[in-house]
């Protein structure tokens, strides 16, 4: 098989074959000579039977030329008509001619097989000169061999076996490479497949859960009340109307205050004698007054429940009329996120609860679109801060803070943050449904908070949240987590005060005072601003109102003062707290900076130390 190779070569070869095939190097060996034997042999047999056929068709052939040559063929019978003896003789020259031109064809080949044969001895005997020309012109013609060294011819083996391994090992590894290839590719595909039936699962789970809240709505509207639009004057505005069962309530609300006035001026007008009657109105009026606590309890409930409605509505609607799903209600982001509902929305970004195809998990989306309207230096100034809020914000890890995932450009004028999803609704959404948390609740609450700033505060460069409100507090899984660093401030190079540049942003009833400076200078800030918002959102979480400003707006604290006016907080006497509760929520909502809690101050406070009872 190989017996044309060098010594050396054939040996190598032998080796490679030996290993690729897992077999010994006789076997090959031996394999080889008996292919070799089984060739020879049927080079043999292919001979013989060749020189039987030319042997058939040369006696075939005689066989021919004796019947052409026999007297019924050269002299045609006399029995024969004349017609039929000039058919046989035209017939025997055609058959003459053919042969005769079949002979000249094949001496015809035979010459030209013979020159071409001539010609390439020639050809070899040119080829034979010229290596013997350019022998005797090598330089190394009359050197000496090298002689002959064992070691050397050791370690050129040693690098020949090593050579051949590493041959069959690089043709091992292109054969696992390549099954690798397929099997990625297979599982590619069923990927692709799974994200796709995940997707419309997704999809119609989201369908059926807006199907279920609207016919929510519909009941709701019933018992608690709809927005209709009516006419006044020229214009059209949204009226709220109350339910049938707010109603109701309020009327017998309505009819018991009647009914107990009543039966107060009858007691009044009654005289000393009449002892028996006095009795019974004073027994009907202490019954009237239970009925009335419980008739304003369920009042309150479903004033309560009716707030929520009315959230639910603007929730709706926003997710009606929004930008990014205006075209499309469940468009996919980055090929990966799969956007299913409207979470909330805010001045100036959408946030969307979505589908993270590849995590198999519920993520928010926090979409951030620039208005067409806006002037440049404006939409400059919103890319600024919003690159520098995901800055902050990836850098960040710790329990109580909604965690960033990833960041995906959308097109040239959006981009979305990809967040961690928070099951519970927000911290708004509870004071607003319960009014007042128990003071042991509200402490554990607002020590979570103050963990999560303590963590900001303790950052290589110092983070103030600057816009803490219970708005931007989430619940998940029965803890808060900080979220929206938008405002977020940071001081660099170890500074622990930095000045307000950007005054009259933020969410003024949880601001402190220094924020509303105005003068020639701009204030200097630290972390206290997020400890002053701590104390107003204790404070609200506590009485169900806020320490200052409430039931005012906005505008109208920043035009009169309202919080610069505040020298210290005053207490209501219902719900009742401990005075250490008193003292800590004094000292966060110190009017001066310098008397107030710092973070570690108020992480380290005794209140916290101390185990509610």
């Amino acid at each position: 098989m190989h017996q044309q190779l060098p010594p050396e070569q054939l040996d190598r070869l032998i080796c490679l074959e030996a290993r690729i095939h897992r077999k010994s190097k006789e076997e090959i060996i031996q394999e080889q000579f008996l292919q070799m034997e089984s060739e020879r042999q049927t080079d043999e047999n292919d001979r013989n039977k060749q020189n039987v056929d030319s042997n058939k068709k040369s006696d075939d052939l005689k066989c021919s030329l004796n019947s052409e040559n026999s007297p019924q063929h050269l002299f045609p019978s006399q029995n024969m008509s004349p017609v039929q003896k000039k058919c046989i003789i035209t017939k025997k020259h055609s058959q003459q001619k053919k042969n005769k031109k079949s002979k000249e064809g094949q001496q015809k080949d035979i010459t030209q097989y013979l020159q071409f044969q001539k010609k390439q001895q020639k050809v070899k005997k040119s080829e034979q000169k010229l290596i013997e020309y350019s022998i005797q012109d090598s330089p190394f013609k009359n050197k000496s061999p090298l002689p002959y060294d064992p070691t050397v011819d050791k370690q050129l083996k040693e690098k020949q076996n090593q050579l051949a391994i590493s041959e069959i090992k690089i043709k091992e590894l292109e054969t696992h490479n390549s099954e690798l290839r397929e099997t990625i590719s297979s599982l590619t595909e069923q990927q692709l497949k799974m994200q796709d039936v995940v997707k419309q699962f997704a999809m119609e789970n989201e369908k059926l859960k807006k199907l279920q809240l609207q016919t929510q709505l519909q009941a709701n509207r019933v018992r608690l009340g709809e927005y209709v639009v009516q006419r006044e004057k020229t214009a059209l505005v949204d009226v709220w109307i109350d339910g049938q069962e707010l109603r109701e309530a309020k009327e017998q609300s309505k009819k018991i205050e009647n009914l107990k006035v009543d039966y107060e001026n009858r007691k009044k007008n009654c005289k000393n004698k009449e002892e028996q009657e006095m009795r019974t109105l004073n027994v009907k009026i202490n019954f009237l007054v239970k009925e009335e606590l419980q008739l304003q309890e369920t009042v309150d409930r479903l004033e309560t429940e009716k707030n929520l409605h009315i959230k639910q509505i603007k929730r709706v609607y926003e997710e009606e009329h929004a930008r990014f799903t205006k075209n499309n209600d469940y468009p996919l982001i980055g090929e990966r996120y799969q956007v299913l509902s409207l979470l909330g929305k805010g001045g100036f970004s959408e946030v969307y609860k979505a589908y993270d195809l590849q995590e198999l998990r519920e993520v928010a989306c926090k979409i951030h679109q620039l208005n067409s309207n806006w002037s440049d230096h404006a939409k400059q100034n919103y890319i600024r801060h919003a690159i520098r809020e995901n800055r902050v914000h990836k850098e960040l890890n710790h329990t109580h803070i909604v965690k960033l995932y990833d960041s995906v450009e959308i097109d040239k004028s959006s981009f979305c943050t990809v967040l961690e999803l928070c099951d519970g609704p927000d911290l708004a959404y509870y004071i607003k449904k319960y009014k007042c948390f128990p003071e042991k609740e509200a402490k554990l609450l607002i020590g979570q908070i103050i963990s999560a700033i303590k963590y900001l505060n303790n950052h290589k460069n110092k983070i103030i949240h600057y816009d803490l409100k219970p708005q931007n507090i989430l619940f998940h899984l029965n803890e808060l987590k900080i979220s929206d660093f938008g405002l977020c401030k940071v001081l660099e190079d170890d500074n622990s005060k930095l000045q307000l540049t950007s005054q009259g942003v933020g969410t003024y009833w949880y601001l402190p005072p220094e924020c509303f400076h105005m003068g020639d200078q701009p204030p200097n800030i630290s972390s206290k601003v997020d400890i002053w918002s701590i104390g107003v959102i204790f404070f609200e979480m506590l009485f169900g109102q806020k320490p200052f400003g409430q039931g005012i707006s906005q505008e109208k604290i920043l035009k009169e003062q309202i919080i610069v006016k505040s020298q210290s907080v005053t207490f209501p006497q219902k719900p009742l707290i401990s005075n250490e509760c008193k003292e800590f929520i004094r000292a966060c909502l110190a009017y001066n900076q310098i008397d107030r809690l710092d973070v570690h101050q108020a992480s380290n406070h005794s209140y916290f130390q101390k185990k509610q009872n």
